[in-house]
């Protein structure tokens, strides 16, 4: 199995971010602790980053990290949040986007295949230019080859480049369809917010399955420039 994460040396947490729960963290509580001083942007990408370096190589939810982007987003969103002002809800919350959604810069967007290993994308999907303007990416997120479009018989949540993705909860159990590593991360608390795409059952599935929230919006309502899709009648980013 490859693995492809860009390589994150944590340095100790800050006694303010040491007092932070990560478990079952909300954007609500999050922006608390912000406010409260308990926790900067920098240190919850820190601490995401140290928990996917302790889950991840037995969950396999994230094929690709860009954790020297997402720190330097999350010090853009410190420095400005000590300017005051209103700031949009994911302001300095990192997320992971499935990788079948394009990120320029050091994130490749294969859709999990080996095929498409160095298609580093020149611009950001429409959905992602607009998570950028409020936070930070962290990286990608794992999901059937192909999102599930491969072949019959494939098991849900398995591609060559991240592995076969495990449900936290029951590891014997399935994951149910595509977006496995969106709900792996989100379900073991490797991030509190995940994006990914639902054809038929990839997000809301999924989230019964792993036991997180999951939000499939109206086909149309969501960009899909950028994404690699599956039916133009169908899918929807969620």
């Amino acid at each position: 199995m490859l693995r492809y994460l860009v390589p994150f040396r944590a340095a100790a947490a800050t006694t303010a971010t040491a007092t932070f729960v990560l478990e079952e963290a909300t954007i609500e509580s999050i922006h608390r602790a912000f406010a409260g001083g308990a926790l900067t942007s920098r240190g919850l990408v820190e601490l995401y980053l140290r928990r996917i370096a302790s889950l991840d190589p037995a969950l396999h939810a994230v094929v690709e990290l860009d954790a020297d982007g997402a720190l330097a987003a999350a010090d853009r969103a410190d420095a400005a949040r000590l300017l005051g002002g209103a700031r949009p809800p994911l302001h300095g919350i990192p997320v992971l986007i499935k990788d079948n959604i394009a990120a320029a810069g050091a994130l490749n967007a294969t859709a999990g295949s080996l095929a498409l290993v160095g298609s580093r994308p020149a611009r950001d999907a429409c959905v992602v230019d607009r998570l950028r303007s409020a936070g930070a990416v962290l990286g990608t997120a794992s999901l059937s080859e192909w999102c599930n479009f491969r072949a019959p018989g494939v098991p849900a949540g398995w591609s060559p480049r991240g592995g076969q993705g495990l449900n936290p909860y029951v590891p014997s159990a399935t994951t149910c369809s595509s977006s496995s590593g969106s709900a792996i991360a989100a379900a073991a608390n490797m991030v509190s917010v995940t994006i990914g795409t639902e054809t038929d059952g990839s997000i809301m599935c999924l989230s019964s399955f792993n036991s997180v929230v999951g939000i499939k919006p109206t086909v149309g309502l969501t960009s899909r420039a950028g994404v690699i899709i599956i039916s133009p009648r169908m899918d929807t980013v969620g």
